[in-house]
C-alpha cells in the first residue's frame, strides 16, 4: 500500500538542470499526481518529470546486421568465389588507374596501389563507389 503524496514530500525525479534523477520535493499536485518539483540538488524549479524506467534490451533478428560487425561467412565466401571469376576474366593492361577525382562505371576494372586489381560493384551518389577486390569489397571516393 502506497503513501498519498501531498505538497512538501519528496519523490524521485528527472532534473532539467542537472540531468540526473535527484530528490525533489513536490511543489504542486493535481489530484494525487506531482505536476510541479523543486530539485533539491540544485534548487531549480521545473515540472515533474518521472524518472526512466531502464527496458529490456530489444532482440535482433538474424537480417538485421549492426554497424561494426563483420559480414557473414557465406558473403565473404561468395564474394571470394565472384572475384576468382573475374580475376580469370581481366587481362593484365584493362584495368585503370583509381583516382578519386575520376568517375567509374559498374563492372569497370579498377588498378589500386595498395588493394590490388578490383572491379566496380556499384555506385553510390554522389561521391561513393565499392570495388570488389581480392581481399574484400571496399567503399572508396570517387567523382561521380
Amino acid at each position: 500500500m502506497s503513501k498519498q503524496l501531498t505538497a512538501g514530500d519528496f519523490i524521485e525525479a528527472r532534473c532539467t538542470r542537472c540531468k540526473a534523477v535527484t530528490n525533489h520535493t513536490i511543489i504542486a499536485l493535481v489530484g494525487t499526481v506531482p505536476v510541479r518539483v523543486r530539485c533539491n540538488t540544485c534548487d531549480g524549479d521545473h515540472n515533474y518529470r518521472a524518472p526512466k524506467v531502464k527496458s529490456a534490451p530489444k532482440a535482433t533478428t538474424a537480417k538485421t546486421r549492426q554497424p561494426g560487425t563483420p559480414r557473414k561467412p557465406k558473403a565473404i565466401q561468395q564474394d571470394a568465389e565472384q572475384w576468382q571469376q573475374i580475376a580469370t576474366q581481366l587481362q593484365s593492361g584493362q584495368a585503370v588507374a583509381y583516382n578519386m577525382d575520376r568517375s567509374f562505371k559498374v563492372k569497370e576494372a579498377v588498378s589500386h596501389p595498395i588493394f590490388g586489381v578490383g572491379i566496380v560493384v556499384e555506385i553510390f551518389p554522389p561521391n561513393k563507389v565499392e570495388i570488389l577486390f581480392e581481399a574484400g569489397r571496399k567503399l572508396l571516393r570517387c567523382k561521380q
